[in-house]
Order: structure tokens, then sequence, then C-alpha cells
């Protein structure tokens, strides 16, 4: 019998693109569900299958985020980073939570990182934004705290 083969790289088993893709896409759902237990679980596991791939940390990332967890959701982008440190979504991430965080300076060296590494990318178009957001002084927002 030929072995499974796998589309996504590092998987513990053979998962095609399509299976990522809808395991992540379920646990934005129960996230905007508000089943933000059941957002956790699905994401985790599919940290789990797929330990080498920085998507499901940011999935993480952003549950975490969207529920104002910003110090959790630091984290697991800081993880997405160590797993693709020349992606510059993870950075963009990074930048974000800190900005929430009220860490500008932090955050601001995080999203023009994002750009200097892929500067034609949605990663670095989202820290564009970020910066933009931040110079029209929508960022941080109100009540972030200052360090």
């Amino acid at each position: 019998m030929a072995e499974a083969k796998s589309d996504v790289a590092g998987s513990l088993v053979p998962v095609t693109k399509q299976q990522a893709t809808v395991m992540l896409e379920a646990a934005y759902l129960w996230m905007d569900l508000g089943k933000v237990d059941h957002a956790r679980e699905v994401s985790a596991g599919a940290a789990l299958l797929m330990p080498k791939s920085e998507v499901p940390q940011i999935v993480q990332g952003t549950i975490e985020f969207n529920d104002g967890h910003y110090d959790k959701a630091l984290q697991a982008f800081r993880r997405a980073q160590q797993l693709a440190p020349k992606a510059s979504l993870p950075r963009a991430h990074c930048g974000e939570a800190l900005l929430f965080m009220g860490k500008v300076t932090e955050a601001m060296k995080d999203l023009k990182a994002a750009i200097d590494l892929e500067p034609d990318s949605d990663g670095a178009a989202f820290a564009r934004s970020l910066i933009q957001a931040k110079e029209d002084g929508v960022l941080p927002p109100a009540g972030a705290k200052k360090k």
C-alpha cells in the first residue's frame, strides 16, 4: 500500500491543504459564533496536527486577540514568528497585539520588520495599515496600557 502524501509540510498525519483550510476555518466560525472555547480547541488541535506550520498559531493568536487577551495573542503570534522567521504576517500580528497593549515603540519595530521582510506581501500591507492607524491617532486604542 502506498503511503499517503501530505500537502502540509511537517504534519503529523497526511493533511491536504483543503482539510487544513476547513479545520482552521471551523475555528474562525466557532469564534464568530461566540463559542471561543470550541475555537480554541479546534485551533489547538490544528497546531498539534501541523506543528511546523505558523498558520494554526496565527489562528490561535487571532482567537485570543478577538477575545481581548492580547498577551496570549502575542505569545501565539511569537510562536508563529519562530516557525516562519522570514514571513511578514506573524510580525505584523505581533505589532498589532503590541499596539493594543500600549507598547507602541516595540510594536513599531515589529511592523517595520514585517514591511522589510516581505515588502509586497499581505503582511506588509497589514503592517502599513496599522502604522497609518497609529499615525492617524486611531491606535493604540484609548485605555491601552502605556509601557
